[in-house]
C-alpha cells in the first residue's frame, strides 16, 4: 500500500506541473488585431510679399466747362469734382493684386508721382496745358488708407489681410488753360517688409 501511495503522489505533482505551465502555451485561436492611421507633415516658403498689377487708374472722358478745378477718385471708384462743373465719363479708381504671407507691419514707397503731367495735344490751337497728379491714395488690406502728396511718398501701415487687392485712387488738377488730349503718369508702388 506504501507503493501506491507514492505513485498518486507524484502524478498529481505532475498535473500540477502542466496546469502550471500551460499557461504560457500559445494559443492558436485567439486572432491578433491591428489599427493604423497616417497623416502627412508639410509645409510650404513664401516669398513674403507678391504684388502683381490689376486694373489702371482712370479718370475717364473730361469736360472740364470751369477755368480750373481738381477730380478725386477715392479708392472705392467714387468720384468727387470741386471748383466748378465738370464731367467725368467711365473713371474707375486702379488695383493692384496683392498676397502676403503673414500679418505683419509693411513700408509702402510710390515712385513718382510727377506733380506736373503734360497733356499731349495737337487741337485747341495748339495750346499747351498741365494736369496735376497732386495725390495717390492706396487702400484695401489694412485698417486706415494711406495717402501718399507729392514729396510724402512714403508710407508705413500694419496688414490685416493677406490677399485682398490694394486700391488705388488719386486727385487731378486742371488749370485755366484747358487744351484737348490724354496724359498718363506711371504709378509704381514698391512695399517693403
Amino acid at each position: 500500500m506504501k507503493t501506491r501511495r507514492n505513485v498518486t503522489t507524484n502524478i498529481a505533482a505532475a498535473s500540477a506541473v502542466i496546469v502550471t505551465l500551460s499557461g504560457f502555451l500559445p494559443n492558436p485561436s485567439r486572432p491578433v488585431y491591428a489599427a493604423t492611421a497616417t497623416i502627412s507633415a508639410s509645409g510650404s516658403f513664401t516669398g513674403g510679399v507678391t504684388l502683381t498689377a490689376g486694373a489702371n487708374l482712370f479718370f475717364g472722358k473730361m469736360v472740364a466747362t470751369n477755368a480750373s478745378g481738381l477730380l478725386d477718385i477715392a479708392t472705392s471708384g467714387v468720384t468727387a469734382v470741386i471748383g466748378g462743373f465738370f464731367n467725368t465719363v467711365g473713371a474707375t479708381n486702379g488695383t493692384i493684386k496683392f498676397n502676403a504671407g503673414a500679418l505683419k507691419a509693411i513700408d509702402m514707397t510710390i515712385v513718382g508721382p510727377a506733380n506736373s503731367i503734360p497733356l499731349g495735344s495737337t487741337a485747341n490751337g495748339g495750346k499747351t496745358g498741365i494736369v496735376n497728379l497732386e495725390r495717390v491714395t492706396v487702400g484695401g488690406p489694412f485698417t486706415s488708407k494711406a495717402q501718399f502728396n507729392t514729396g510724402a511718398l512714403k508710407a508705413t501701415r500694419t496688414l490685416t489681410s493677406l490677399t485682398v487687392d490694394m486700391n488705388i485712387g488719386g486727385r487731378v488738377s486742371w488749370g485755366a488753360v484747358q487744351p484737348l488730349g490724354t496724359f498718363t503718369q506711371a504709378i509704381s508702388l514698391t512695399v517693403s517688409y
